[in-house]
């Protein structure tokens, strides 16, 4: 993993995620892994597949939008 220590590589990162994923809340915990939760009420459906997630989480920007775009 590469830290980011560039705050504005951070904050071009984090908007061009929460751009291409708007029904997803997307931030950075204090442990520095990026997280993303769905937003909005969602009620579980038997036709979810076994991938399907309410929260995911990662430790790089790619590896973050890889599971996003799944």
């Amino acid at each position: 993993m590469t830290a980011i220590t560039d705050l504005k590589l951070f904050d071009e990162e984090m908007n061009r995620l929460r751009d291409k994923y708007p029904d997803w809340h997307i931030w950075m915990s204090q442990a520095r892994r990026l997280w993303a939760t769905r937003k909005g009420r969602i009620s579980p459906d038997s036709s979810r597949d076994s991938r399907w997630s309410m929260t995911i989480d990662a430790d790089t920007f790619d590896e973050l939008d890889k599971q996003l775009a799944e």
